[in-house]
């Protein structure tokens, strides 16, 4: 226990999560394909006692797991995605464009200087405003089907394309 001055007392953390490997995840999957709970916690997790709280607790992490088996299943057959423990697929994130980052930090430099604190709600509520505002990438002027001229092609610019090819060999 910590030594506390207004009198409450917190508990230290145990830290007893632990993240497993998709590989992992998926050698459990198997095992217990063929075999009961507690053999598969028995063989994994050999210092788990059966029928204790840890024991309940491993088995409802492995059904979790059963669950998901499609997704482990794909992950660990991939040798670059088979050691990781948490998997978030590229893009899935919200992200901000430069311009909207810059705009969020001069908002926090601004609201810094004022003296005012700021929370990590407001800092969430004025990202949220911000990525309104903002126009997304796609619909921007210079991000629209251009070619590298500047200029947008139009509908049948392969049938003009054919046509002048044969013009010219036909001169040639």
């Amino acid at each position: 226990m910590r030594v506390s001055v207004k009198g409450k007392v917190r508990k230290p953390p145990k830290y007893k999560n632990t993240a497993e490997t998709f590989e992992f995840k998926a050698a459990v999957l198997t095992y217990y394909d063929t075999h009961t709970m507690a053999a598969a916690i028995g063989v994994f997790w050999s210092a788990i006692a059966l029928r204790g709280k840890a024991y309940a607790t491993k088995k409802r992490v492995v059904l979790r797991w059963k669950q998901h088996r499609s997704r482990i299943d794909s992950l660990a057959a991939n040798t670059t995605t088979a050691k990781l423990k948490r998997y978030r697929a590229a893009g899935s994130a919200k992200t901000l464009s430069d311009d909207a980052e810059l705009d969020l930090f001069e908002w926090l430099v601004a609201v810094r200087r004022n003296k005012i604190p700021v929370s990590a709600t407001m800092l969430q509520q004025e990202t949220l405003e911000i990525a309104k505002i903002s126009v997304p990438f796609s619909l921007l002027p210079f991000a629209q089907g251009k070619n590298p001229t500047g200029s947008i092609a139009p509908a049948d610019s392969d049938e003009v394309a054919q046509t002048l090819q044969v013009r010219y060999a036909a001169v040639l």
